[in-house]
């Protein structure tokens, strides 16, 4: 058993695990596991993993791997990696050493190695600022040549001779380009007000307890009634006498047919007085002083230039 293997073992036993435990907490195979405290890294899938199960291990029982590493860095294996960088090290410190120490005068090679260490450095800020002058050169050289004659006096003045043509150029589309905008905005003024949809308007014609309504300016039919104050019994019929309601609202309640795609429907309510009539969520008349009333309500696709619904009083 190696030093490396007995001080991970006795680091185990300090905290109680047994190698059963250690396998479950690392996740190692336990052959693996008394191969280390052995020493024995040759049945090890590999250099690398052995390195890597030595670590967990450590770990695992509160070990530095690390510290563990250099303490016992000619016992743990190597990585062919590790070899190869330690090997060119070495031989890069033995060539150094005979040429530092040949050299007169030079009491501390180290000074002479930093020095050299300054040039790549010294280098690399001269192109720095190769390059910065280079992007001065070409900005100013391409703001004197953007259309604008630059003329300097004999008493280091400047004085800027901006052409002429160029801003009158740049004024004349100036006024053509806010031109266009107010043509274009013109236009989307109108087009707006062109677009502009219809307001939904309803005619209605009274005769006794019968209603007429005609609807225009809308491609749809919704009649609501809303019950307050009492209970009203009401049907409703289709163009084609279908009933599409028939039946007692009561005091609150509020009900709502949609005719889809019927142009016409029949409506005969019971008890009026309690009931409020929508078309589409807008008001509709009822005849006053009629209990009983029959409605009909036709939709039309002509427009009407009527500029606003009338709603005749009972006669």
């Amino acid at each position: 058993m190696t030093e490396l293997g007995e001080k991970l073992k006795q680091a185990r036993h300090a905290k109680g695990l047994s190698l059963d435990d250690l396998q479950q907490i690392t996740k190692i195979q336990k052959r693996y596991l008394v191969a280390i405290e052995e020493g024995n890294y040759a049945v090890m899938p590999g250099k690398f993993y052995a390195r890597a199960f030595i670590k967990q291990y450590a770990e695992a029982v509160d070990l530095n791997s690390e510290e563990l590493f250099q303490e016992f860095e000619n016992e743990v294996p190597a990585t062919s990696q590790e070899a190869t960088v330690n090997e060119q090290i070495t031989r890069a410190q033995q060539r150094r050493a005979p040429l530092a120490a040949s050299q007169p005068g030079n009491d501390n090679p180290h000074k002479t190695h930093s020095v050299f260490g300054l040039v790549p450095k010294i280098l690399i800020g001269l192109f720095i600022v190769i390059i910065g002058f280079v992007i001065w050169y070409f900005a100013i050289y391409s703001a004197g040549g953007s259309g604008n004659e630059v003329k300097t006096t004999t008493d280091s003045d400047q004085t800027v001779k901006v052409d002429d043509s160029t801003k009158e150029s740049s004024d004349s589309k100036d006024k053509d380009t806010t031109t266009k905008k107010d043509t274009t905005k013109k236009d989307t003024t109108t087009d707006t007000k062109k677009e502009e949809p219809k307001k939904m308007e309803i005619k209605t014609e009274t005769s006794g307890s019968a209603s007429t309504y005609t609807v225009s300016n809308t491609d749809k039919l919704a009649l609501t009634f809303v019950v307050s104050g009492g209970e009203s019994w009401i049907q409703v019929t289709d163009a084609n006498g279908s009933s599409l309601f028939g039946g007692l609202v009561a005091d609150g309640e509020t009900k709502t047919i949609d005719l889809a795609s019927s142009k016409s429907a029949k409506v005969t309510i019971g008890n009026a007085t309690p009931v409020t009539f929508k078309i589409n969520d807008q008001a509709a008349d009822l005849a006053k002083d009629a209990i009983t009333q029959k409605l009909t309500i036709n939709l039309t696709e002509s427009t009407s230039t009527d500029t606003g619904t009338s709603s005749d009083s009972a006669q």
